[in-house]
């Protein structure tokens, strides 16, 4: 246990040399930060969105804000937390727009593995016949719209526990609330889900 705490602050203590390396303008330093984060940001990006091509952009602007705001950035919270906070601003503008827009956000089945493990299983098989398809995309399309039905709030707390594995505590300084709000907002994610899942007869 000691010893995971140990590499734990090490990496922490390396984040803070390379924002401090940033601010003295080392440019691969940030690049190390990128190298770093990227498939986290991307990750929490997609889940969020369920669309690849703007969880990507989501991503490259996350990286864009945070190398203007380096220098502002002044280690209250944990380089990560900053991050995800970013990521998740910018993904909820996003959400607001295409909401805006009426249009389609794509699919995301993964993200309704903790509320439906079978189900997810099911939907997400490998399937070789063209009917087979049809019905997995239908799957997929019923899923994604489930998930797009949660409150943001609890999508949020949902998205960040289950694939990015951050504590109450992480979601709870990304998310700015209390941790017991976190908890509150996870298990009513979850119920919704399951409560609108079995509405439709899916489970």
């Amino acid at each position: 246990m000691r010893a995971v705490l140990l590499l734990k602050e090490a990496r922490e203590r390396s984040d803070a040399g390379l924002v401090e390396e940033c601010r003295n303008g080392d440019g691969s330093a940030f690049d190390e930060l990128v190298r770093r984060y990227k498939d986290r940001v991307y990750n929490v990006a997609y889940r969020l969105l369920g669309h690849r091509e703007d969880a990507l952009d989501v991503a490259q602007e996350v990286f864009v804000r945070a190398y203007g705001g380096i220098k502002e950035f002044r280690g209250e919270a944990r380089l990560s937390t900053w991050l995800h906070s970013i990521a998740c601003n910018l993904a909820r503008n996003r959400l607001r727009d295409a909401s805006r827009r009426g249009r389609d956000k794509g699919t995301s089945l993964e993200a309704l593995d903790a509320a439906a493990p079978d189900v997810a299983r099911a939907a997400s098989a490998t399937y070789d016949t063209p009917r087979d398809a049809a019905e997995r995309r239908e799957m997929d399309e019923l899923l994604q719209r489930c998930l797009n039905e949660l409150p943001e709030h609890c999508r949020t707390v949902f998205v960040l526990r289950t694939f990015d594995n951050l504590s109450y505590e992480e979601i709870a300084e990304t998310v700015g609330c209390p941790a017991g709000t976190v908890k509150s907002r996870l298990n009513q994610a979850r119920r919704l889900l399951r409560e609108r899942l079995h509405a439709l007869d899916v489970l």
